[in-house]
């Protein structure tokens, strides 16, 4: 915002809380860097003020007041209350200078590129007044009514903001978990009657996994907190709201609270990812185990004492084929053993296809073989005791892999009988 001023010519010096910030900035644009807001106040027409809550708003006005001249239009670009920008603007009228609230939206690109929409709250004159400064930071810039009333237009931007990049990050986990083209669900729905501002821009970051700051899950939780009290105040309370405060809060508590607010994807791809991981019913498990013929066994041991031995010993007896699936022997139980998944087809006979891929090989395996079989399009797997890995099995359901846990495969086809 300060460099779009200063290449319209506007600008006359910075003040920050973080002086070296400001001396940084000053270097940079030729200008001065005030020793205190009242230093500023004392040769300009104009002071725009931009900072992070209520409190912090008054203490900087009342910093204004000791050198702003009458005359002088303050600017508040600050989210805070309406009852706030009412006290600040009572404050500077003892001093004769007028106060507008004039809140923005628009992210870090719409400050960078001078695109903000701006609310502003005050008097109309002083509004007209200032107009041609504010033109300079934003493209939509609207009076809304007297002081406060840019602060209740923000709270309400704020409301809907918590609600669509609420949606946005539902939608996209769905999207995720159903293995769409996840770039061109953006690139499409993009053009939609659902789209907004928030998927086009903010929905590659849930694609990336990386959320750097547009917009702060703490600064969007103050706002929140913010239309709460102003809801209350009419005895109300708003659900979209009191939901976002929540998810707000966890992931303040997980750290991220200063990443960008799409950071609640995190939270909703657990949606997905949390979900209580149960088997089939027993009658669909009992009538997959009636259509199976031929089984790869993966990590069939040659050892007769382990207990994949025993299975697939067993799975013989009920009149299965097994295949191992192993480099480490040339023949288990009669079987010439295959290395990988991808060779099944040296050792089958012609007409005949894999119906089941059993897995007896330790978690940290397991991803890489439901990989391997959504890839070779193997249409069911069984995960033996002590190999389960619920993010592969998630992959595995939403690739359409008939899936088993934890159960034992002779004894369940005993139990058909």
């Amino acid at each position: 915002m300060v460099r779009n001023l200063h290449k319209a010519g506007l600008l006359a010096g910075v003040w920050n809380r973080s002086a070296v910030k400001a001396s940084v900035l000053a270097t940079e644009l030729g200008c001065q860097a005030a020793v205190d807001p009242a230093a500023l106040a004392t040769h300009c027409e104009v002071l725009i003020l931009c900072v992070a809550a209520d409190a912090d708003v008054l203490e900087v006005v009342n910093a204004l007041a000791a050198g702003v001249r009458p005359g002088t239009i303050v600017i508040d670009c600050s989210t805070v209350s309406a009852d706030t920008a009412r006290s600040a603007a009572a404050r500077l009228a003892t001093c004769g200078a007028a106060f507008l609230d004039c809140p923005v939206s628009g992210g870090v690109e719409g400050a960078q590129k001078g695109t903000l929409a701006i609310m502003c709250g005050g008097n109309e004159c002083d509004f007209d007044r200032a107009r041609p400064v504010l033109e300079v930071i934003g493209k939509t810039v609207r009076l809304f009514g007297a002081h406060g009333a840019g602060q209740a237009t923000k709270a309400t931007n704020q409301i809907m903001c918590a609600g669509i990049i609420r949606a946005v990050g539902e939608a996209m986990a769905f999207a995720r978990a159903q293995q769409l083209p996840l770039e061109r669900v953006v690139e499409t729905l993009g053009q939609g009657a659902g789209s907004s501002w928030y998927f086009i821009n903010r929905a590659p970051n849930m694609i990336r996994g990386s959320f750097p700051a547009g917009f702060r899950v703490r600064l969007h939780e103050k706002d929140l907190r913010i239309c709460r009290d102003m809801a209350a105040a009419s005895g109300v309370s708003l659900p979209i709201v009191e939901d976002m405060l929540r998810e707000y809060a966890e992931l303040i508590r997980r750290g991220y609270g200063d990443e960008d607010i799409s950071a609640v994807f995190r939270l909703k791809q657990e949606l997905f990812e949390n979900v209580p991981l149960s088997n089939p019913s027993l009658p669909e498990i009992f009538a997959l185990l009636r259509r199976v013929r031929t089984i790869a066994m993966v990590g069939l041991s040659a050892d007769r004492s382990r207990p994949s031995n025993s299975v697939a010993r067993s799975l013989q007896r009920f009149g299965y084929r097994v295949i191992p699936v192993t480099p480490s022997a040339e023949e288990i139980l009669g079987e010439r053993c295959v290395p990988s998944l991808d060779q099944l087809s040296d050792a089958l006979n012609p007409g005949e296809s894999v119906d089941l891929v059993n897995v007896f090989r330790r978690p940290q395996y397991v991803a890489e073989i439901v990989e391997d079989c959504i890839r070779l399009g193997m249409p069911a797997l069984w995960l033996q005791d002590g190999v389960i890995d619920g993010q592969a099995v998630r992959r595995a359901r939403n690739a359409g892999l008939f899936t088993v846990m934890d159960r034992c495969v002779f004894r369940d086809r005993a139990a058909m009988s």
